[in-house]
Formats: C-alpha cells, structure tokens, sequence
C-alpha cells in the first residue's frame, strides 16, 4: 500500500494560502479607541500578516480581513462576561453563525479574531480551536507549539526558543529569524499534509504594510 505522505503532492514551491479572517471588536475597545479603532485593528493586523509573509516561515501565507464588526447596540454579539474561558466558549457559538461555507461569498471567513479589553489581549475561533493573539496564536491554526515544548527541543536546538514568534513569553523578536525552525516546520506538515486545501483561491482584501479596506 502507498505510505502515507505519497497521497499529496511532492512539493517544489510553496502553494500560496489565503487565510480570511472575521476580526470582531467588543464594546470595550469602541469606548477605548473611539473613532480610531478601526485603523488601529488594521494597523495591527497588518503587521501579523508581514510577519506570515518573513521568509524564516518557509511558506507563503497571506492573511486577509473578510468582515469587520464593532459590537455594540446596533451589532448585537455573544453575551458580556468577565469570566475568559465562557468568552471564548460564547465568542466561538457566536461566530459559526455568521459564517457562510460558499468560498465565494463575501460573508464566508476562515478564522475568528475577538479583539477585548475585559480579559485582556485578543481572542478567536479557528477549525475547531481557540487561539489568542493575531500573531503569535495564529501558528496554531497551522499547528505550531511553543518553541520550548518537548517536540521543539532538536528542530531549535539551544538558539531557536527565544526571540521568536512561538517563544512562551515574548519581548523581542530577531529580525532576520522571526519564525524558530521547529514552527516553519510544523506549518510545512501542516499544509503538505492536506491541510488547508480549502484557502488556495485568493479573496479580494489584502492587508499590506499600512491600513486596508475591508469588506462587511
């Protein structure tokens, strides 16, 4: 019988992948950023899809925005809660109803972004999973750990744990090294495995070095 890895394609350039995403934000961040929180959503969200596109990942990986809602009176969401672990269970029920399987559509997303200030930080939904951060847990789509873990250790020897994107606690990051060899690893499994088939076909809305339009 054929071995496991012989069902996909031998690869000899990295496939672009698309990743769309809905980015969500609640109450809280209207009343902080006021009239500029749009911008500031971009603004960030930008400079996480520059760093799927550093080279140290090994793969090309651009990140669009599909949708985005500000909560509030007018845009109802999941109900408030000061407890993190019922925000995300809420946020991630919540969200697979906006959601629409035609790739086609306007309104179709593949990832959830929650943006807060009542827990701290930002939250999101993603093939089944709850991640965090728009950089850094955005790895885990792609099934990345935490440089440090265990599965980690030989891939990055003693120089690749810190000062990377999936590092456990992040201060800095190495410019010319973002990505730790054990995560272009692990995204390269990830897509070479079948894995994300479905984000070949390039949506309309790219996120470039500044602030972009968006659909929704």
């Amino acid at each position: 019988s054929p071995s496991p890895t012989s069902r996909f394609p031998q690869r000899f350039v990295s496939v672009p992948r698309f990743v769309e995403m809905l980015v969500v934000a609640d109450e809280s961040m209207a009343r902080f950023h006021g009239a500029g929180l749009r911008r500031y959503l971009l603004t960030v969200l930008a400079a996480a899809a520059r760093s799927f596109r550093h080279g140290s990942l090994g793969n090309a990986v651009e990140l669009r925005v599909s949708r985005m809602l500000v909560l509030g009176q007018d845009t109802p969401g999941p109900p408030p809660t000061s407890n993190a672990a019922q925000m995300l269970r809420d946020f991630c029920r919540w969200q697979q109803g906006l959601n629409v399987p035609d790739e086609d559509s306007a309104l179709h997303f593949d990832t959830a972004i929650l943006f807060t200030r009542l827990v701290g930080g930002s939250w999101g939904c993603s093939l089944g999973r709850v991640l965090g951060c728009p950089l850094r847990c955005l790895g885990h789509i792609f099934n990345m750990v935490h440089d440090t873990s265990q599965a980690c250790q030989e891939l990055n020897g003693h120089t690749g744990a810190s000062r990377r994107v999936m590092a456990p606690v992040l201060s800095s990051l190495e410019p010319g090294q973002m990505w730790s060899p054990c995560s272009a690893r692990s995204i390269t499994d990830f897509l070479d495995n079948g894995h994300g088939t479905s984000w070949h076909s390039e949506p309309g809305t790219a996120l470039p070095s500044g602030a972009t339009s968006h659909r929704g």
